[in-house]
């Protein structure tokens, strides 16, 4: 696989619906991430699911790279990404009833008051999430910001079936914030919820 093959650019291509079953060249059921950081989700659920395609979303010039390069080294195919705005990405590139899974670990809780417009959970992008998961799809947040998730998880529970739980010792961290932060006995929040 080549880079241009696994970079989706919108600032050279452009904001359009992509077709994702021309894209990977195959129908397999897609998963999304907003906000990829280093790649451990993208890159084990890639390995351990290959009959799935990825689509990473991450807005950090340094960590796409950082996941871009860890992806090329693995030769896996089934991973796309791209650097940019999630809701962007999210309201202008993925199309309707398109992905099966949706994660968004550790988003930035822009915890000052002025900052919360830009948090991922928030109203307008919860519809979008509606929109682009296939019925029955499944999605999942996480945080270890307790006021960020007492803010989203009603807000979530507005749109969607859901469920709040707080992940045990028996569950396998899935992002390096994750791993850290429950080494550290930080409290970890998570909310899973359906279309």
């Amino acid at each position: 696989m080549t880079e241009s093959e696994l970079v989706i650019n919108p600032r050279e291509s452009g904001f359009h619906r992509l077709d994702l079953q021309q894209l990977f060249g195959n129908a397999n059921p897609v998963i999304l991430e907003i906000g990829s950081g280093k790649g451990r989700f993208l890159i084990g659920t890639a390995m351990e699911r290959p009959r799935t395609n990825l689509v990473g979303i991450e807005k950090s010039l340094h960590y796409h790279r950082l996941i871009r390069d860890r992806v090329l080294k693995r030769h896996l195919t089934n991973v796309r990404l791209i650097n940019h705005d999630a809701f962007l990405v999210l309201r202008d590139m993925i199309p309707d009833a398109s992905i099966a899974e949706l994660h968004i670990y550790f988003p930035d809780p822009w915890p000052r008051k002025k900052e919360q417009k830009r948090r991922i959970i928030r109203a307008e992008v919860l519809k979008e999430i509606r929109r682009v998961l296939v019925e029955g799809g499944e999605a999942i947040y996480v945080t270890d910001h307790r006021e960020y998730f007492e803010v989203a998880a009603p807000l979530i529970e507005a749109e969607f079936r859901a469920e709040r739980r707080i992940p045990g010792p028996d569950d396998v961290p899935r992002t390096n914030y994750e791993a850290k932060y429950r080494a550290e006995g930080r409290p970890i929040y998570e909310v899973r919820f359906w279309k």
